[in-house]
């Protein structure tokens, strides 16, 4: 361990977005970082522009779906930190399922479930012995502004956001003992690969008539207002950085912090009052788009992006 002279850290869904920048800040302030994505080549490419810059990434195959790739992802941390293992863990790693509820396949929506619940909870098990046995480590999970509010047509993935909400909770009830601070990340929207992915998979030819033209029309403009109006995923990054390095870090940090304020608000609020907004912003958007029930049918299939 001695030679690796710093803390120890794994990021996963590293090859973009808020996972490739927080690879890299962590790396900036001196951590040897394990940089985990299916998407290997790209993971690679971190690498080497992290190694011209004098950095630690190593490139680290990893399918948080997968129950094999945890398991081989973890023995390769633990041999190439022989056998220390982590002292921060970055579950990044999702994507989000979009669509009405009522049309995304259940086998989707159980993807979306093991993708962004089950599959960090699997990865951060594999971990946690050493962590308590050192009384030092941390685990930063990122969530999302829809693990606290949710909104219409992005029901799965609120739901696997709220479930990963609950978790981290409980594990950092759990662990405060053992001094293992679990940490929530909750950003709002990203300019990255989110919104054209969701475009993408909306062209598909339609599979049957929906009802819910609306919700469609709306993510297949996703990409441009995410682009235009999300947030750099250098700011998110910063915000785990300070998680990570903070002696007492917050239960959940809030990105951009003016959010805050909205999501408690929204937490308080009761559903009579939170049900009218979504029925008066769901009537502006028909008006915008032209839509209404007498032309409903549009294309059926359920929107997924691979966020990270």
């Amino acid at each position: 361990m001695a030679q690796l002279q710093g803390q120890v850290a794994l990021v996963t869904g590293a090859s973009s977005g808020i996972g490739r920048a927080t690879a890299l800040a962590l790396a900036s302030a001196g951590m040897y970082v394990f940089a985990g994505a299916r998407r290997f080549e790209l993971l690679e490419q971190l690498a080497a522009e992290a190694s011209a810059r004098g950095l630690r990434i190593v490139p680290l195959r990893l399918d948080v779906s997968d129950d094999g790739s945890i398991a081989e992802a973890a023995a390769a941390v633990f041999r190439d930190t022989s056998g220390y293992g982590l002292d921060i863990l970055v579950n990044n790693a999702g994507f989000g399922q979009m669509g009405p509820l009522e049309e995304v396949p259940i086998e989707k929506l159980r993807r979306q479930l093991e993708t962004n619940l089950v599959g960090p909870l699997a990865l951060t098990q594999h971990f946690l012995s050493p962590m308590r046995e050192r009384r030092h480590g941390r685990v930063i999970n990122v969530s999302s502004l829809a693990g606290r509010v949710a909104f219409p047509y992005g029901g799965a993935y609120a739901a696997s956001k709220f479930g990963l909400e609950a978790a981290s909770d409980a594990l950092r009830w759990e662990l405060a003992r053992w001094n293992v601070r679990v940490v929530l990340i909750e950003p709002g929207p990203i300019a990255s690969e989110f919104g054209a992915v969701v475009e993408r998979r909306l062209v598909h030819p339609p599979q049957a008539p929906s009802a819910y033209p609306l919700a469609y029309r709306v993510m297949g403009s996703w990409d441009e207002g995410t682009r235009t109006t999300g947030l750099p995923a250098a700011l998110v990054a910063r915000a785990i950085l300070r998680a990570a390095r903070s002696p007492r870090p917050a239960a959940r940090y809030v990105v951009p912090g003016v959010a805050g304020p909205f999501i408690a608000l929204a937490g308080l609020l009761p559903a009579c009052v939170v049900d009218p907004f979504w029925a008066l912003a769901r009537r502006y958007l028909e008006r915008q788009m032209g839509v209404s029930p007498a032309n409903s049918s549009t294309a059926r299939p359920s929107a997924s992006s691979q966020a990270k």
